[in-house]
């Protein structure tokens, strides 16, 4: 879902070195709204979890002192980044992160996976995500991941990512940099395709490769 429209149901976080864990934090957050039953069915957070659950406001400050200062890292980065700008948006906190996505660098430190998902790198890799979907579960395996990750990256693709000038981390995890660097500057239409060659947008702009890029950047996905 678009983050301006949906609200988050709970967070965890785990700062970490590179190499061990520091700290873990996390709590169940009161969306506000009825939670919709497919998200019920997909992360087990029922109405009634919540329903005594501090709100993202009440939290915010602690949220945001733990989320200032350190790379911000998840799997998909712009998806769990665009829900939690935007809540803190709302509250006018201002938060840009340097981020870092463990899809996009899994796809190229850990390349020949039939699958870059959360839960299928898992199994590939030897590892069982305890309370998959659930914020924690997912958090824990993704500081694994991420780990391992720094220790296998021996070509730099870390710090690659890390440069602003690359856009690694404005990208989806599906979308190919060398693709956006190949956009002409020039004038013309652009398409974007969905699954099965769908085409899901078309748009055109006086400078094609600003534009294209501009997708990417915010809060959207």
């Amino acid at each position: 879902g678009v983050a301006k429209w949906h609200r988050i149901t709970e967070i965890a976080i785990i700062h970490h070195d590179g190499e061990k864990e520091l700290l873990r934090y996390q709590t169940l957050i009161n969306p506000e709204v009825v939670i919709p039953r497919n998200i019920a069915t997909l992360t087990g957070i029922t109405d009634e979890m919540v329903a005594n659950a501090p709100t993202f406001k009440q939290k915010a400050e602690e949220i945001f002192a733990l989320l200032q200062g350190p790379i911000f890292v998840a799997h998909n980065v712009n998806f769990d980044y665009g829900f939690l700008r935007s809540h803190f948006a709302e509250l006018g906190m201002k938060w840009n992160p340097k981020r870092l996505c463990t899809v996009r660098l899994s796809r190229k430190i850990l390349p020949g996976m039939y699958s870059y998902s959360l839960g299928k790198l898992a199994q590939q890799l030897g590892f069982s995500i305890e309370d998959r979907h659930r914020a924690m579960g997912d958090c824990d395996f993704t500081a694994t991941l991420f780990a391992m990750l720094v220790k296998k990256d021996g070509e730099g693709h870390i710090d690659f990512a890390l440069n602003q000038r690359s856009r690694e981390a404005t990208l989806p995890p599906n979308v190919p940099r060398e693709i956006i660097e190949t956009i002409p500057k020039s004038l013309g239409v652009y398409f974007f395709y969905g699954p099965g060659k769908k085409i899901i947008y078309i748009g055109k702009a006086n400078n094609l490769k600003q534009r294209v890029s501009e997708h990417f950047r915010g809060s959207t996905h």
